[in-house]
């Protein structure tokens, strides 16, 4: 099971780009809860450009039907958001 999203890193918030197995969290949802997630696939190339990755909850599958197609979300480090994104696609397939 993944999701496959547009994400944007804002330049100024992280040194370097992330790459494959970034595990930041993310909040999906307004009561503002962290949720880990992890890059199975990323290839950034800029700050501030959209990319295409494909990103997998790390601790609970659960949160896959939590989520929806066009959902944005916050990329966390700690209270820092460092980026965001929007899913284009969930697939459950295991």
């Amino acid at each position: 099971m993944y999701l496959f999203v547009e994400v944007i890193f804002h330049a100024g918030q992280r040194r370097n780009l992330p790459k494959t197995g970034y595990r930041p969290d993310a909040i999906f949802n307004k009561l503002g809860d962290y949720w880990g997630i992890t890059f199975a696939e990323l290839q950034v190339d800029k700050f501030d450009n959209p990319t295409l990755a494909i990103i997998k909850f790390t601790f609970q599958d659960c949160h896959y039907k939590e989520v929806c197609l066009g959902q944005k979300f916050s990329i966390m480090e700690g209270s820092h958001q460092v980026g965001e994104g929007k899913i284009i696609s969930i697939v459950m397939k295991e």
